[in-house]
């Protein structure tokens, strides 16, 4: 039986994943067709994609729970900070490449 916790996340996957295609897909042109930076910026987007995903997974877990643990809570917070440490990590490597 489908639950409706998988529902929404399910949904949620799917809009997550739709919000990064064009930038995904923009990268990956301008790597391709521009300058080779723009490959390493578009791995390392993917990587945040991973991230949220993985937080996005986490959040599904503790809406299941009445009292969700800190450690699930510590953990998807994690997730979201590495996601954010991985954008302004790409940005500085634009910065850096192409001044």
């Amino acid at each position: 039986m489908v639950t409706g916790t998988y529902r929404w996340g399910l949904l949620f996957r799917t809009l997550w994943i739709a919000v990064f295609a064009p930038i995904l897909i923009g990268l990956l042109a301008g790597g391709i067709f521009g300058h080779p930076v723009f490959l390493a910026v578009f791995v390392i987007w993917l990587g945040v994609l991973a991230c949220v995903l993985r937080a996005e997974a986490l959040n599904a877990r503790a809406r299941a729970q009445q009292s969700p643990s800190p450690g699930l809570l510590g953990a998807r917070a994690g997730w979201m900070f590495l996601a954010l440490v991985l954008v302004f990590g790409s940005a500085g490597l634009l910065r850096a490449v192409l001044g």
